[in-house]
Protein backbone atom coordinates (compact mmCIF):
# COMPACT_ATOMS: atom_id res chain seq x y z
CA UNK A 1 0.00 0.00 0.00
CA UNK A 2 1.46 3.05 -0.76
CA UNK A 3 2.19 6.23 1.72
CA UNK A 4 0.63 9.43 1.82
CA UNK A 5 4.07 12.21 0.65
CA UNK A 6 4.99 14.24 2.90
CA UNK A 7 3.61 17.52 2.77
CA UNK A 8 5.65 20.85 3.63
CA UNK A 9 3.92 24.76 3.99
CA UNK A 10 5.70 26.84 1.15
CA UNK A 11 7.63 23.69 -0.42
CA UNK A 12 5.29 23.71 -3.76
CA UNK A 13 8.06 22.30 -6.32
CA UNK A 14 9.50 20.05 -3.61
CA UNK A 15 5.81 18.53 -2.37
CA UNK A 16 5.26 18.27 -6.15
CA UNK A 17 8.80 16.04 -5.93
CA UNK A 18 7.44 13.84 -3.08
CA UNK A 19 4.15 13.20 -4.40
CA UNK A 20 5.66 12.08 -7.99
CA UNK A 21 8.28 10.10 -5.84
CA UNK A 22 5.31 7.95 -3.90
CA UNK A 23 3.26 7.35 -7.70
CA UNK A 24 6.33 5.80 -8.89
CA UNK A 25 8.74 4.63 -6.59
CA UNK A 26 8.14 2.11 -4.04
CA UNK A 27 8.56 3.29 -0.21
CA UNK A 28 10.70 0.58 0.55
CA UNK A 29 13.19 2.18 -1.76
CA UNK A 30 13.94 4.64 0.69
CA UNK A 31 14.98 5.12 4.67
CA UNK A 32 11.99 7.27 6.30
CA UNK A 33 12.89 10.54 6.91
CA UNK A 34 10.25 13.17 8.20
CA UNK A 35 11.15 15.64 5.87
CA UNK A 36 12.25 13.55 2.87
CA UNK A 37 14.44 16.83 1.28
CA UNK A 38 14.24 17.66 -2.33
CA UNK A 39 17.66 18.74 -3.46
CA UNK A 40 18.40 20.35 -6.96
CA UNK A 41 22.05 21.75 -5.90
CA UNK A 42 24.35 20.93 -3.62
CA UNK A 43 27.94 22.75 -2.70
CA UNK A 44 30.74 21.86 0.23
CA UNK A 45 28.73 21.27 3.10
CA UNK A 46 25.35 22.83 1.66
CA UNK A 47 22.43 22.10 0.03
CA UNK A 48 19.54 23.80 -1.85
CA UNK A 49 15.60 22.53 -2.44
CA UNK A 50 13.90 23.49 -5.47
CA UNK A 51 12.37 26.84 -3.78
CA UNK A 52 15.88 28.20 -3.10
CA UNK A 53 16.25 27.67 0.35
CA UNK A 54 19.91 26.86 1.95
CA UNK A 55 20.26 23.65 4.58
CA UNK A 56 23.51 22.61 6.14
CA UNK A 57 23.80 18.88 5.55
CA UNK A 58 24.73 17.29 8.43
CA UNK A 59 24.18 13.80 6.86
CA UNK A 60 27.03 13.89 4.37
CA UNK A 61 24.81 11.69 2.41
CA UNK A 62 24.90 9.36 5.01
CA UNK A 63 28.62 9.42 5.71
CA UNK A 64 29.22 9.12 1.89
CA UNK A 65 30.53 12.90 0.46
CA UNK A 66 33.20 13.17 3.33
CA UNK A 67 34.74 15.48 0.82
CA UNK A 68 31.27 17.78 0.80
CA UNK A 69 29.67 17.81 -2.47
CA UNK A 70 30.84 18.55 -5.85
CA UNK A 71 34.38 19.56 -4.24
CA UNK A 72 36.09 21.19 -7.11
CA UNK A 73 39.78 19.62 -6.97
CA UNK A 74 37.88 16.34 -6.86
CA UNK A 75 35.73 16.84 -9.77
CA UNK A 76 39.11 18.20 -11.71
CA UNK A 77 40.82 15.18 -10.66
CA UNK A 78 37.80 12.21 -11.39
CA UNK A 79 37.00 13.83 -14.71
CA UNK A 80 40.41 13.72 -16.05
CA UNK A 81 40.65 10.14 -15.10
CA UNK A 82 37.19 9.38 -16.65
CA UNK A 83 38.20 11.01 -20.03
CA UNK A 84 37.58 8.22 -23.12
CA UNK A 85 37.37 5.56 -20.32
CA UNK A 86 34.51 2.79 -21.42
CA UNK A 87 31.48 2.88 -19.55
CA UNK A 88 32.09 -0.43 -17.91
CA UNK A 89 34.62 -3.25 -18.02
CA UNK A 90 33.19 -6.51 -16.90
CA UNK A 91 35.68 -8.65 -19.44
CA UNK A 92 38.15 -6.26 -19.80
CA UNK A 93 41.11 -4.88 -17.93
CA UNK A 94 41.78 -1.42 -17.06
CA UNK A 95 44.64 0.78 -16.19
CA UNK A 96 42.71 2.97 -13.62
CA UNK A 97 41.52 -0.19 -11.48
CA UNK A 98 45.13 -1.50 -11.05
CA UNK A 99 45.84 2.31 -10.03
CA UNK A 100 43.09 2.58 -7.57
CA UNK A 101 44.27 -0.94 -5.80
CA UNK A 102 47.73 0.45 -6.07
CA UNK A 103 46.57 3.61 -4.21
CA UNK A 104 44.74 2.02 -1.94
CA UNK A 105 47.09 -0.41 -0.75
CA UNK A 106 49.69 2.04 -0.11
CA UNK A 107 47.25 4.60 1.34
CA UNK A 108 46.27 1.97 3.75
CA UNK A 109 49.87 1.17 4.76
CA UNK A 110 49.71 -2.12 6.61
CA UNK A 111 51.28 -5.49 6.24
CA UNK A 112 48.32 -7.12 5.97
CA UNK A 113 46.46 -4.81 3.02
CA UNK A 114 48.15 -6.65 -0.06
CA UNK A 115 45.14 -7.53 -2.55
CA UNK A 116 41.60 -5.48 -3.13
CA UNK A 117 39.00 -7.12 -4.10
CA UNK A 118 36.08 -4.32 -5.51
CA UNK A 119 32.04 -4.56 -4.75
CA UNK A 120 29.43 -1.78 -5.39
CA UNK A 121 27.98 -1.56 -1.82
CA UNK A 122 28.90 -1.95 1.76
CA UNK A 123 26.73 -4.99 1.75
CA UNK A 124 28.28 -6.63 -1.20
CA UNK A 125 31.71 -5.94 0.27
CA UNK A 126 30.31 -7.56 3.32
CA UNK A 127 29.19 -10.97 1.73
CA UNK A 128 32.46 -11.08 -0.59
CA UNK A 129 34.42 -10.84 2.69
CA UNK A 130 32.75 -13.49 4.21
CA UNK A 131 32.78 -15.62 1.11
CA UNK A 132 36.56 -15.52 1.19
CA UNK A 133 36.92 -16.40 4.91
CA UNK A 134 34.80 -19.37 4.04
CA UNK A 135 37.05 -20.33 1.44
CA UNK A 136 39.59 -19.98 3.99
CA UNK A 137 38.26 -22.03 6.31
CA UNK A 138 36.37 -24.79 4.97
CA UNK A 139 35.65 -26.64 7.53
CA UNK A 140 34.24 -24.61 9.99
CA UNK A 141 31.00 -23.10 8.82
CA UNK A 142 30.28 -20.62 11.99
CA UNK A 143 30.27 -17.18 11.97
CA UNK A 144 30.21 -14.77 14.69
CA UNK A 145 28.99 -11.46 14.68
CA UNK A 146 28.87 -8.34 17.19
CA UNK A 147 25.36 -7.62 18.10
CA UNK A 148 23.41 -4.65 17.36
CA UNK A 149 25.66 -4.16 14.06
CA UNK A 150 24.34 -3.18 11.15
CA UNK A 151 26.11 -4.59 8.17
CA UNK A 152 23.53 -4.24 5.37
CA UNK A 153 20.43 -5.54 3.99
CA UNK A 154 21.62 -8.14 1.29
CA UNK A 155 22.02 -11.80 1.77
CA UNK A 156 24.98 -12.55 4.64
CA UNK A 157 25.01 -9.38 5.40
CA UNK A 158 21.55 -9.04 6.90
CA UNK A 159 21.96 -12.46 8.22
CA UNK A 160 24.72 -11.22 10.37
CA UNK A 161 23.34 -7.43 11.29
CA UNK A 162 21.46 -6.86 14.48
CA UNK A 163 21.11 -9.92 17.20
CA UNK A 164 20.00 -12.83 15.35
CA UNK A 165 19.28 -13.52 11.64
CA UNK A 166 16.60 -12.71 10.21
CA UNK A 167 16.78 -15.91 7.60
CA UNK A 168 15.17 -18.41 9.97
CA UNK A 169 16.98 -20.93 8.03
CA UNK A 170 20.30 -20.26 9.52
CA UNK A 171 22.10 -21.81 12.19
CA UNK A 172 25.27 -21.05 11.49
CA UNK A 173 25.49 -16.98 12.65
CA UNK A 174 26.04 -16.60 16.38
CA UNK A 175 26.26 -12.88 18.09
CA UNK A 176 28.31 -11.68 20.94
CA UNK A 177 27.93 -8.54 22.79
CA UNK A 178 28.92 -5.18 21.69
CA UNK A 179 29.54 -2.45 24.67
CA UNK A 180 26.60 -0.44 24.30
CA UNK A 181 27.36 1.36 27.51
CA UNK A 182 26.89 5.41 27.59
CA UNK A 183 30.42 6.04 29.32
CA UNK A 184 32.86 3.28 28.71
CA UNK A 185 36.21 3.28 30.54
CA UNK A 186 39.47 4.13 28.40
CA UNK A 187 41.20 1.03 30.37
CA UNK A 188 38.93 -2.21 31.57
CA UNK A 189 38.43 -2.72 34.69
CA UNK A 190 37.48 -5.93 36.93
CA UNK A 191 34.06 -5.95 35.59
CA UNK A 192 34.93 -5.75 31.68
CA UNK A 193 36.14 -9.70 32.10
CA UNK A 194 32.74 -10.64 30.16
CA UNK A 195 34.29 -10.42 26.76
CA UNK A 196 36.57 -13.04 27.27
CA UNK A 197 33.95 -14.99 29.20
CA UNK A 198 31.69 -14.64 25.88
CA UNK A 199 34.47 -15.63 23.64
CA UNK A 200 35.59 -18.76 25.74
CA UNK A 201 31.96 -19.96 25.96
CA UNK A 202 31.74 -19.77 22.14
CA UNK A 203 34.79 -21.29 21.60
CA UNK A 204 34.14 -24.41 24.15
CA UNK A 205 30.23 -24.35 22.52
CA UNK A 206 31.59 -24.38 19.02
CA UNK A 207 35.45 -26.70 18.55
CA UNK A 208 37.47 -25.34 15.64
CA UNK A 209 34.10 -24.66 14.02
CA UNK A 210 34.29 -20.61 14.01
CA UNK A 211 35.66 -19.57 11.19
CA UNK A 212 35.76 -15.67 11.25
CA UNK A 213 34.51 -12.68 13.73
CA UNK A 214 32.79 -9.64 11.67
CA UNK A 215 32.70 -6.32 13.92
CA UNK A 216 32.91 -2.64 13.10
CA UNK A 217 34.71 0.40 14.83
CA UNK A 218 31.61 1.96 16.67
CA UNK A 219 27.89 1.07 16.32
CA UNK A 220 25.99 3.21 13.65
CA UNK A 221 22.53 2.31 12.83
CA UNK A 222 22.15 1.23 17.15
CA UNK A 223 22.66 5.02 17.81
CA UNK A 224 26.30 5.91 17.54
CA UNK A 225 27.94 3.61 20.70
CA UNK A 226 31.61 4.17 20.42
CA UNK A 227 33.74 1.21 22.26
CA UNK A 228 37.03 2.09 23.50
CA UNK A 229 39.88 0.21 21.76
CA UNK A 230 40.72 -2.65 24.56
CA UNK A 231 37.38 -3.73 23.65
CA UNK A 232 37.97 -4.13 19.17
CA UNK A 233 41.77 -5.27 20.63
CA UNK A 234 40.27 -7.93 22.74
CA UNK A 235 38.25 -9.41 19.87
CA UNK A 236 41.34 -9.05 17.24
CA UNK A 237 43.64 -10.76 19.49
CA UNK A 238 41.03 -13.92 20.25
CA UNK A 239 41.16 -13.58 16.81
CA UNK A 240 45.07 -14.39 16.01
CA UNK A 241 45.20 -16.78 19.15
CA UNK A 242 42.43 -19.04 17.47
CA UNK A 243 43.04 -18.58 13.67
CA UNK A 244 40.03 -16.96 13.02
CA UNK A 245 39.79 -14.35 10.31
CA UNK A 246 39.08 -10.72 11.36
CA UNK A 247 36.83 -8.76 9.39
CA UNK A 248 35.95 -5.31 10.42
CA UNK A 249 33.56 -3.53 8.79
CA UNK A 250 34.76 0.20 7.80
CA UNK A 251 32.05 1.11 5.45
CA UNK A 252 31.34 3.78 7.38
CA UNK A 253 34.35 4.85 9.20
CA UNK A 254 36.83 4.74 6.59
CA UNK A 255 38.11 7.63 4.57
CA UNK A 256 38.58 10.03 8.08
CA UNK A 257 35.27 9.90 9.67
CA UNK A 258 36.38 9.27 12.97
CA UNK A 259 39.24 12.14 12.45
CA UNK A 260 41.78 9.37 11.75
CA UNK A 261 42.06 8.14 7.88
CA UNK A 262 41.32 4.24 8.90
CA UNK A 263 39.75 3.64 12.05
CA UNK A 264 41.85 0.06 12.70
CA UNK A 265 44.51 2.68 12.86
CA UNK A 266 43.21 4.71 15.44
CA UNK A 267 42.38 1.69 17.79
CA UNK A 268 45.67 -0.29 16.53
CA UNK A 269 43.99 -3.39 15.18
CA UNK A 270 45.55 -5.81 13.17
CA UNK A 271 42.51 -7.03 11.01
CA UNK A 272 42.69 -9.43 8.65
CA UNK A 273 40.27 -8.35 6.10
CA UNK A 274 38.43 -4.44 5.95
CA UNK A 275 35.69 -3.35 3.97
CA UNK A 276 35.45 -0.15 2.64
CA UNK A 277 32.85 1.60 1.82
CA UNK A 278 30.83 4.74 1.38
CA UNK A 279 33.64 7.99 1.52
CA UNK A 280 36.15 5.59 -0.51
CA UNK A 281 34.82 6.98 -3.80
CA UNK A 282 32.55 10.05 -2.17
CA UNK A 283 29.37 9.09 -3.89
CA UNK A 284 30.17 7.06 -7.07
CA UNK A 285 28.89 3.49 -6.15
CA UNK A 286 32.08 1.61 -5.28
CA UNK A 287 33.21 -1.24 -2.22
CA UNK A 288 36.02 -3.06 -1.42
CA UNK A 289 37.41 -5.46 0.70
CA UNK A 290 40.79 -5.17 1.42
CA UNK A 291 43.09 -7.57 3.17
CA UNK A 292 45.50 -10.64 3.27
CA UNK A 293 46.23 -12.46 -0.34
CA UNK A 294 46.67 -15.95 1.02
CA UNK A 295 42.29 -15.32 1.56
CA UNK A 296 41.54 -13.10 -1.22
CA UNK A 297 43.10 -15.24 -3.74
CA UNK A 298 41.26 -18.73 -2.59
CA UNK A 299 38.23 -17.98 -4.77
CA UNK A 300 38.21 -18.67 -8.47
CA UNK A 301 37.68 -16.53 -11.54
CA UNK A 302 34.42 -15.42 -11.40
CA UNK A 303 33.63 -16.30 -7.84
CA UNK A 304 33.09 -13.01 -6.55
CA UNK A 305 32.76 -11.11 -9.63
CA UNK A 306 29.25 -9.40 -10.62
CA UNK A 307 28.64 -6.59 -13.42
CA UNK A 308 29.89 -3.21 -11.95
CA UNK A 309 33.04 -4.24 -9.22
CA UNK A 310 35.93 -2.19 -9.98
CA UNK A 311 34.06 -0.22 -12.50
CA UNK A 312 36.12 2.55 -14.48
CA UNK A 313 34.28 5.04 -13.14
CA UNK A 314 34.39 4.23 -9.62
CA UNK A 315 37.61 3.03 -10.09
CA UNK A 316 38.70 6.56 -11.25
CA UNK A 317 36.42 8.59 -7.82
CA UNK A 318 38.58 6.66 -6.02
CA UNK A 319 41.67 7.66 -7.32
CA UNK A 320 40.10 11.20 -7.14
CA UNK A 321 39.04 11.04 -3.75
CA UNK A 322 42.52 10.00 -2.44
CA UNK A 323 44.16 12.55 -4.99
CA UNK A 324 42.47 14.97 -2.59
CA UNK A 325 42.89 13.23 0.80
CA UNK A 326 46.76 13.93 0.24
CA UNK A 327 46.24 17.72 -0.99
CA UNK A 328 44.22 18.73 1.36
CA UNK A 329 44.62 18.47 5.62
CA UNK A 330 40.82 17.19 5.58
CA UNK A 331 41.48 14.43 7.80
CA UNK A 332 43.27 17.06 9.75
CA UNK A 333 40.35 19.52 9.83
CA UNK A 334 37.91 16.71 10.98
CA UNK A 335 39.95 15.99 14.03
CA UNK A 336 39.62 19.63 14.71
CA UNK A 337 36.12 20.25 14.34
CA UNK A 338 35.09 17.00 16.14
CA UNK A 339 36.15 18.80 19.54
CA UNK A 340 34.23 22.14 18.58
CA UNK A 341 31.04 19.48 17.51
CA UNK A 342 32.02 17.72 21.04
CA UNK A 343 31.84 21.40 22.39
CA UNK A 344 28.30 22.02 20.78
CA UNK A 345 26.76 19.61 21.75
CA UNK A 346 27.14 19.39 25.28
CA UNK A 347 25.51 23.24 25.16
CA UNK A 348 22.61 22.00 23.46
CA UNK A 349 22.45 19.49 26.09
CA UNK A 350 22.41 21.61 29.14
CA UNK A 351 20.37 23.80 27.69
CA UNK A 352 17.29 21.51 26.57
CA UNK A 353 15.53 19.03 29.08
CA UNK A 354 14.92 16.51 25.88
CA UNK A 355 18.21 16.08 24.95
CA UNK A 356 20.11 13.21 26.83
CA UNK A 357 23.37 11.76 26.04
CA UNK A 358 25.81 12.66 22.76
CA UNK A 359 28.68 10.21 22.07
CA UNK A 360 30.73 9.84 19.17
CA UNK A 361 34.37 11.11 17.07
CA UNK A 362 35.50 12.51 14.44
CA UNK A 363 32.78 13.96 12.86
CA UNK A 364 30.15 10.59 13.39
CA UNK A 365 27.61 12.04 16.69
CA UNK A 366 24.37 10.58 18.11
CA UNK A 367 22.63 12.94 19.95
CA UNK A 368 19.73 11.08 22.21
CA UNK A 369 16.03 12.78 22.40
CA UNK A 370 14.13 11.65 25.20
CA UNK A 371 10.58 11.82 26.17
CA UNK A 372 9.48 15.14 27.24
CA UNK A 373 6.12 16.90 27.83
CA UNK A 374 3.44 14.12 26.99
CA UNK A 375 5.51 12.82 23.67
CA UNK A 376 7.37 9.98 23.31
CA UNK A 377 10.98 9.88 22.46
CA UNK A 378 10.47 8.91 18.75
CA UNK A 379 7.81 11.54 18.58
CA UNK A 380 10.01 13.95 19.78
CA UNK A 381 13.12 12.68 17.66
CA UNK A 382 10.76 13.10 14.74
CA UNK A 383 9.81 16.48 15.51
CA UNK A 384 13.14 17.22 16.12
CA UNK A 385 14.49 16.20 12.09
CA UNK A 386 11.47 18.47 10.99
CA UNK A 387 12.36 21.28 12.89
CA UNK A 388 15.75 21.12 12.43
CA UNK A 389 14.52 21.55 8.32
CA UNK A 390 12.54 24.23 8.82
CA UNK A 391 15.43 25.92 10.37
CA UNK A 392 17.80 24.80 7.41
CA UNK A 393 19.73 21.76 8.98
CA UNK A 394 19.35 18.87 6.97
CA UNK A 395 19.28 15.22 8.92
CA UNK A 396 18.76 12.14 8.53
CA UNK A 397 15.34 9.92 10.48
CA UNK A 398 16.46 9.02 14.03
CA UNK A 399 19.11 6.20 14.60
CA UNK A 400 17.34 3.83 16.62
CA UNK A 401 14.14 5.57 17.32
CA UNK A 402 15.10 8.45 19.09
CA UNK A 403 18.89 9.40 18.16
CA UNK A 404 19.78 12.52 16.03
CA UNK A 405 23.36 11.88 13.92
CA UNK A 406 25.24 14.39 13.52
CA UNK A 407 27.90 13.94 10.67
CA UNK A 408 28.76 16.76 8.24
CA UNK A 409 31.15 16.71 5.23
CA UNK A 410 34.42 16.51 6.30
CA UNK A 411 35.49 19.74 4.75
CA UNK A 412 32.80 22.10 6.59
CA UNK A 413 34.33 24.78 8.33
CA UNK A 414 33.98 26.18 11.43
CA UNK A 415 31.98 29.30 10.92
CA UNK A 416 29.31 26.51 9.26
CA UNK A 417 29.68 24.18 12.26
CA UNK A 418 28.89 26.79 14.42
CA UNK A 419 26.51 28.45 12.14
CA UNK A 420 24.87 25.36 11.97
CA UNK A 421 24.55 24.77 15.63
CA UNK A 422 22.84 27.94 15.95
CA UNK A 423 19.90 26.96 13.97
CA UNK A 424 19.65 23.78 16.04
CA UNK A 425 19.81 25.67 18.79
CA UNK A 426 16.76 27.46 17.45
CA UNK A 427 14.71 24.31 16.46
CA UNK A 428 14.72 22.97 19.25
CA UNK A 429 13.72 26.18 20.97
CA UNK A 430 10.75 26.27 18.53
CA UNK A 431 10.28 22.46 19.86
CA UNK A 432 10.29 23.83 23.86
CA UNK A 433 7.98 26.89 22.95
CA UNK A 434 5.75 24.16 21.16
CA UNK A 435 5.38 22.02 24.58
CA UNK A 436 5.04 24.60 27.12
Amino acid sequence: MASTPIYIENDSRSNEIRKQTIDLIPKSHKTYTPTQLVVNRAEGARLWNPEGREFIDFSSGVLVANLGHNHPYFEERYASYISNLPRNAYNMLTEIEVTAARRLIKNLNHKKMEKVLWSTCGSAGIIKAIWSALQYHPDRHIILSTKYGFHGKKGLAGDITGEKSKNPNVRWIDFIMFTDQRDVPAQPSDQDHWIGQQLDALKQEYPNQISMLVTEPYLGAKGSFHPPSWYLRQLNDWCDENNIVFILDEVQSCHGRTGEMYAFKKHGLDPDLVVLGKGIGNGEPISAVTGRADILDLMDYGEASDTFSGNPRGCAAVVATLDTFEKFPIVENCYKMSGIVANQLYKLIEEFEFLGHARGEGLVWGLEINAYAGRSADEMANESVLQAYHHGIHLIGPLAGNVLRISPPLIISHTEVIEGFNRLYKAFDAISNMTR
